[in-house]
């Protein structure tokens, strides 16, 4: 019976965030959040074997819906969710790391990661577009916290500028999803399903255009400010660079890919009415907006996360432009993109947090000859600079080519000419920043590379393996989750 998995995907972290109350030692609160991590990952796994072999599944009278799109969602987050709490261990939990926290903050800690888990799976399982907006609010009110954890003036005035304007986004989105929910009735009549999203995508073509496009707007406003999209991205640089680098991992990796699956699944219901082109238009202004602005913002960065956080705006805009062009290949390109920028940021930011650790600093300017100083961080850091730029045979450069090749064969040649410009203006900026922090004598002494450092380091490179392998072979499991999330968008 598969149905089951649905409901311990959600039932996990909640048990987690109740485990690790009662730890008494710091080794039973970091067994918990490696026991956690290994369970969901197993959930998950054990879920999607199931979607690929029966098809949509659901729960609660369809309230509860994974379907392959939500696959594609959930594999991301289990292996991002993963990644950083196998991290979090040694970079918070273990006793004498340089970020040690004590008992009481490191239990909160992981309650508060196990609560964002959550909030992000259940957007994920989310059927109901209501339920959907309350999942993603959770993951603002849990990640709003665990931004300010260090309780800096800069962490807090981060923290608070992250909640606020994601909480005013998301009230933009609320009301979007009221005006769909008043198109759904005026045809279907008031009931239990008017804005379920399977109900919605199959009377897409009976919905009044008007109201949808006034709605359109809102959504696009609401979720776009937590996808991250220029000019709605201004919390994003201070909330990424300000969290511990696990959350900033999660931020990223995750957290901006839930946003943008709640655009997608917009993008899918107004796919289905005849004509209607607001959708894509919209995508394609914001992404050409991003990845230009992000592009820029680039050269002049002084500090290695924020650097790290305006690439992730560029490539929301990269996803954002696939979504434009549109067509199979368009869209393959635009959910493979979201797959590799997951796997790929999350590896960066997790070896930033070794180079800031050996470097005892994040400015650039003060980081230099990490490959003499930090030989197995700087390795890794230049394996991910290369697969972030875009350097073939890493996955990003299959998904970006894909998408270039949708837009020129979809009648936007120029659109994606400036993409590509914006692309090179953006492998510019990451080559002169990786040249600096790699290259040349390093200004002060790295401190030593320790056992937690390499341990995290080998976990990291099997990550970037991952990324350069997908390059050159996609699996047929992952091959089949993709085309058929493509085939849940275009119908």
């Amino acid at each position: 019976m598969p149905i089951p998995w649905i409901l311990l995907v959600l039932i996990v972290p909640l048990a987690g965030a109740g485990a690790v109350a009662f730890a008494r030692t710091r080794d039973q609160a970091n067994a918990v959040a490696i026991a956690v991590a290994l369970a969901l990952g197993l959930v998950v796994a054990f879920l999607l074997q199931a979607l690929l072999t029966l098809g949509a599944l659901s729960s609660y009278g369809g309230l509860l819906y994974v379907d392959d799109l939500s696959g594609l969602l959930l594999l991301i987050v289990a292996v991002v969710g993963l990644a950083s709490l196998l991290y979090s261990v040694d970079y918070l939990g273990r006793s004498g790391s340089p970020h040690e926290a004590p008992l009481p903050r490191l239990r909160r800690y992981y309650q508060l990661v196990f609560l964002f888990l959550f909030t992000m799976y259940l957007v994920a399982e989310a059927n109901n577009l209501g339920v959907l907006w309350i999942g993603l609010e959770g993951t603002t009110l849990a990640s709003a916290l665990l931004v300010g954890y260090y309780q800096t003036r800069r962490a807090q005035e981060a923290s608070w500028k992250y909640l606020i304007l994601c909480s005013v986004g998301l009230v933009f989105a609320l009301f979007g999803t009221l005006l769909l929910y008043v198109a759904s009735v005026h045809v279907l009549g008031a009931g239990n399903s008017e804005l379920n999203w399977t109900t919605l995508v199959s009377s897409g073509s009976q919905l009044d255009p008007g109201l949808v496009r006034l709605a359109l707007v809102f959504l696009f406003v609401g979720y776009g400010t937590k996808a991250g999209l220029a000019p709605l991205h201004t919390w994003l640089p201070d909330a990424h660079s300000e969290a511990p680098t696990p959350v900033s991992a999660l931020l990223s990796g995750a957290l901006l890919n839930c946003a943008m699956y709640a655009l997608i699944r917009i993008y899918a219901i107004t796919l289905r009415i005849p004509g209607f082109l607001w959708t894509q238009r919209f995508f394609l202004i914001f992404g050409l907006l991003s990845v230009f602005l992000a592009a820029l913002f680039l050269f002049v960065q002084r500090d290695l996360k924020r650097l790290l956080a305006y690439s992730s705006v560029e490539n929301m805009g990269i996803i954002a432009l696939g979504l434009a062009f549109g067509g199979a290949i368009g869209l393959f390109g635009a959910l493979y993109h979201l797959l590799n920028h997951a796997a790929t940021k999350t590896a960066l930011f997790l070896v930033s947090g070794n180079l800031a650790l050996a470097a005892r600093t994040k400015d650039l300017q003060e980081i230099q000859g990490a490959l003499v100083a930090a030989p197995g961080t700087g390795a890794l850091l230049l394996l991910g600079g290369l697969a972030l730029a875009g350097v073939p045979p890493f996955s990003m450069f299959s998904s970006e080519l894909l998408i270039l090749s949708a837009g020129f064969s979809q009648g936007n040649g120029v659109a994606a000419g400036l993409m590509l410009i914006a692309l090179v203006l953006a492998f510019g900026a990451l080559s002169w920043h990786l040249t600096r922090m790699l290259l040349g004598p390093p200004g002060h002494p790295y401190a030593p590379e320790t056992r937690a450092v390499v341990c995290a380091s080998l976990g990291l490179g099997v990550v970037l393996a991952v990324a350069l392998a997908l390059g050159l072979l996609l699996p047929d499991p992952l091959s089949q989750l993709l085309h058929g999330a493509v085939q849940v968008v275009n119908g």
